[in-house]
């Protein structure tokens, strides 16, 4: 069977894992936002007792997001301007 005749990209990568990061703070930010416009429940943690994550949120939430999307549009923008440049290298080998 023929290989498959693909190139490797390898901003696509650092963009999986970049969009990961992002996605990730984006859900613990979102958690924070919520659980600090709820009042405390039965069985939540008491105001004096925030989980370190969310107090880090708190305070560095919006920076490290806008942080993560200006690397997300970096890396896009990377990824889109060497198609050509990989397609080209691959078809040299």
């Amino acid at each position: 069977m023929k290989r498959s005749e693909k190139f490797a990209n390898p901003f696509y990568g650092v963009l999986i894992v970049t969009g990961l990061v992002f996605a990730l703070t984006a859900v613990c930010y979102g958690v924070m936002a919520f659980r600090e416009a709820q009042p405390a429940a039965a069985g939540q943690v008491q105001v004096g007792q925030k989980h370190l994550l969310m107090v880090w949120m708190s305070q560095h939430g919006e920076m490290a997001l806008l942080s993560e999307l200006g690397f997300l549009a970096v890396f896009t923008f990377a990824a889109i301007g060497t198609d050509e440049f990989w397609q080209r290298r691959n078809a040299e080998r």
